[in-house]
């Protein structure tokens, strides 16, 4: 073990995985927040029994290892085509606009992708044309057409406090069912990856609980922090409305 006062870098975090059996595909990329957390893309296979490898388990194994050395990673499962499509957008994007980038998603469906990027500072009018049309020109030679380029700051994420008085209507529940209602209010959600990654930070701060089930609920700190609201739009209120629905 290196300690509390391990100084990593993607490559430490690739080389840990390593000696934990895990093979990457591609580098591991560091998240635009500054902090050491990293997506790692596992490319996943089926063995002779149709079991996954590598198994959850040993992700699971693998990412408490990693936050014990004070990295915290997210890994991303895909197939070779998505993930060689995504890996080679961001390493074309980040090539040419590193000092304007720190790091960007990709999402397809059909013949349509949607690329996602985050930015380092507030990016002129000539930067986005510049980006969006590398884009353009890397989809178009694996045979996508752009949807929407967009930067993650200007989009309506929900905040912390957002989350937690969502999740109070409607849990216990999993991120997915989370991200739908919050989609529903008019919120936008990068991904799945997302939501788990805020819902990772806010169990880390004692807000909210993960069960045994992957099911999430607010912690009895976290009802202390949103307080109390009387009336129709008291958190309370809109809990049980939210169950009657459900039960209509």
């Amino acid at each position: 073990m290196h300690g509390d006062n391990w100084m990593h870098s993607a490559q430490e975090v690739q080389s840990f995985l390593r000696e934990k059996g895990i093979l990457i595909a591609g580098s591991a990329v560091r998240d635009s927040g500054g902090r050491n957390f990293y997506y790692v893309f596992v490319e996943v296979q089926k063995n002779a029994r149709g079991h996954q490898e590598p198994t959850n388990a040993a992700l699971d194994a693998a990412k408490v290892a990693l936050e014990q050395e004070g990295a915290l990673v997210e890994f991303i499962l895909t197939d070779g085509a998505t993930r060689d499509i995504e890996a080679g957008l961001r390493a074309t994007l980040l090539h040419s606009f590193g000092r304007s980038l720190r790091n960007s998603f990709l999402s397809s469906s059909a013949s349509e992708a949607s690329v996602w990027v985050v930015p380092k500072h507030g990016l002129s009018d000539d930067e986005r044309t510049q980006i969006e049309e590398k884009a353009k020109i890397f989809l178009k030679e694996v045979g996508l057409t752009l949807r929407h380029i967009t930067a993650t700051t200007e989009e309506n994420l929900p905040a912390k406090t957002r989350i937690l008085t969502v999740l109070r209507q409607v849990a216990p529940a999993a991120p997915a069912q989370l991200v739908q209602h919050l989609r529903d209010k008019g919120f936008v959600i990068p991904s799945d990856d997302w939501m788990t990654r805020q819902l990772d930070g806010l169990r880390k701060a004692g807000m909210v609980v993960r069960m045994k089930s992957g099911l999430y609920a607010v912690t009895a700190q976290g009802l202390k922090g949103l307080g109390t609201v009387k009336g129709r739009s008291s958190p309370d209120v809109s809990r049980l409305l939210a169950l009657a629905s459900n039960r209509g």
